[in-house]
């Protein structure tokens, strides 16, 4: 193979980039490896991840050498080529709009309300918790896994940038919520999540669909037939809830994140979980009261998450930013309870197609999102919250039906 043969490119807004040597050096991670396979586009995942700093990623790019990508390159088919470009220039232009209209511009009194719940939680949790009441010390373990939620949905938007819109005090925010709410890594959880963002429920390359041999979203992850015949695979409707979350939080916890923070070097990652575990002893008295809130806590955050992907199809073909975001994404209907008790992440077509929005406005764009999607004919999945859960927790049921079949 010559060395031309091995040269990495990317397109974007018309123009393959090379980026061969700059792919290790990429502070994303090896999610810009997925845009250099032939018929990807890079366009709209560049603008939408690097929104707060697209000036100094355009100028960057100025320096890699390019060339103009002929239509046969970008597709061979061009009924395909023409919907995408259409689809394209309509997201385009609604993101120009939402922009002009201010949408992405930070809430400083959002981002300290939202510190101010988190300590709020756990400072109630401290109190109850180490009360002589034992329906006070459940109540408290309640606080410590809202606490902890809640600062999970804030780091959630740091590691998007979506808070202050500085890229170093988000990351930073990121870390410290993570950390110590949570006692994960911010660095090892914006590189996975990244991919998730970039191909949300494509095989292969969306993280979050690699959760075998403990749970299988579709029976198109289940490599061996023999494993979707396990205990595991065949209990997953009710393990998840009362197992699969927890242990796979723990897991990440004590052994996944330390080691990636150490490996990579991540040493503020490493400060801010040594302050989660020094916080959680000095708070929980007792092994009981310790594992109640943990559980809690860990069934809040991913039992919430599970809503909005996991029973969706999954893919293995190349398609566009904005029908990953609509094809494979759903919304929990909105309510006021429903809003704050999902972190405003029950608009995730919202948060998919605009990473950098701030998630407290993706209502005012849900209209806009609606039209765009019936323009194209495509699925917009608006989903209350009760039968959010009816179809997650089906879904999972049907999957391992299909081993047992």
């Amino acid at each position: 193979m010559s060395s031309a043969e091995k040269r990495l490119e990317i397109l974007y807004e018309g123009y393959f980039y090379d980026v061969t040597e700059f792919v290790k050096r990429h502070p994303g991670g090896n999610v810009i490896l997925f845009y250099t396979e032939k018929g990807e586009d890079a366009t709209q995942a560049i603008q939408q991840f690097h929104n707060r700093f697209i000036n100094k990623i355009n100028l960057m790019l100025k320096s890699f050498h390019r060339r103009p990508a002929s239509d046969s390159e970008v597709s061979d088919d061009p009924g395909r080529l023409k919907r995408h470009r259409g689809l394209t220039d309509d997201f385009a232009k609604l993101f120009v709009d939402i922009t002009k209209e201010g949408l992405f511009e930070p809430s400083y009194g959002s981002i300290l309300w939202r510190m101010w719940e988190c300590c709020f939680f756990w400072a109630m949790a401290v109190l109850l918790i180490n009360s002589s009441s034992f329906p006070l010390q459940l109540l408290g373990c309640g606080c410590f896994a809202m606490g902890s939620g809640r600062g999970g949905w804030l780091m959630h938007e740091g590691g998007h940038h979506s808070l202050t819109g500085n890229h170093r005090v988000d990351r930073f925010l990121e870390s410290v919520f993570i950390g110590i709410f949570l006692g994960l890594s911010g660095g090892w959880w914006s590189r996975g999540h990244n991919k998730h963002h970039a191909m949300p429920q494509r095989l292969h390359y969306d993280v979050d669909l690699n959760t075998m041999p403990f749970l299988a979203y579709n029976a198109k992850v289940v490599k061996n037939p023999d494993q979707g015949k396990s205990f595991l695979i065949q209990n997953q409707t009710w393990l998840f809830l009362s197992m699969d979350c927890f242990f796979g939080y723990w897991a990440w916890r004590i052994y996944i994140c330390p080691r990636n923070a150490i490996k990579r070097g991540d040493y503020l990652d490493l400060v801010m979980m040594a302050i989660h575990w020094y916080a959680a002893y000095s708070m929980i008295p007792n092994w009981w009261t310790f594992c109640l809130s943990y559980w809690l806590g860990a069934n809040y955050m991913f039992g919430n998450f599970a809503l909005s992907h996991t029973h969706l199809p999954v893919t293995e073909e190349q398609t566009h930013w904005v029908e990953y975001g609509l094809t494979h994404t759903a919304n929990v209907k909105s309510t006021p309870f429903v809003d704050w008790w999902m972190g405003m992440l029950n608009f995730q077509i919202e948060h998919h197609l605009f990473p950098t929005l701030p998630q407290f406005r993706a209502h005012l764009v849900q209209d806009r999102v609606k039209a765009l999607a019936a323009k194209y004919d495509l699925p917009y999945h608006d989903i209350p919250y009760k039968d959010a859960w009816i179809i997650t927790l089906k879904n999972f049921s049907d999957v391992a039906k299909q081993f047992r079949e």
